[in-house]
């Protein structure tokens, strides 16, 4: 009979560990420390900075495919106020990481931004920020010393179309 009640406890017990550990996993309690695949446009830059931080300088540049590289296709955003309205642009754009994505179903121009911080008047640190279409996106992050450069893919809605009119917007102000 002793040993009969011991399996018993046993097995309550065993199930009892699984459902609270179900449960914990569940709640979100712990995802801190279980890598998730999805991520925002904040978590990865904007996240970074503190409020001692200041935006250096953004430049954004349109890359085509089949035309040279030529000067008048980039811009350089020094004024802090103006590249915190361009990065709020981006801040609700959800990603997933992805290990790669094909590089032909990218539109004929894409966008590279480059983003650097001073931080805390000591160093610098660098963002590049490669729009592909719609729905790709690369970013590389000075600070990491491990996986400086991820691929995601955009899980919610974003509009190249309306950073070409503002790349044009913006190519005709700085003229």
């Amino acid at each position: 009979m002793s040993r009969r009640i011991k399996m018993i406890m046993g097995i309550a017990m065993i199930i009892v560990f699984l459902v609270i550990a179900v449960r914990m996993y569940t709640s979100g309690q712990y995802t801190m420390y279980i890598p998730s695949k999805h991520t925002t446009f904040r978590a990865e830059v904007t996240d970074h900075m503190t409020m001692l931080d200041t935006l250096d300088r953004l430049t954004i540049r349109k890359i085509s495919d089949n035309e040279p590289y030529n000067e008048d296709d980039e811009i350089t955003i020094t004024d802090p106020k103006e590249i915190r309205d361009m990065l709020k642009l981006l801040k609700d754009v959800d990603f997933k990481r992805v290990r790669g994505f094909d590089v032909s179903e990218r539109s004929p121009h894409y966008y590279e931004w480059r983003l650097t911080i001073n931080k805390e008047e000591r160093f610098t640190e660098d963002f590049g920020i490669t729009f592909y279409n719609e729905q790709s996106i690369s970013i590389y992050s000075g600070a990491k010393t491990r996986d400086k450069f991820q691929d995601y893919e955009v899980t919610n809605e974003f509009n190249l179309i309306e950073m070409d009119s503002l790349f044009e917007k913006l190519k005709e102000g700085q003229t």
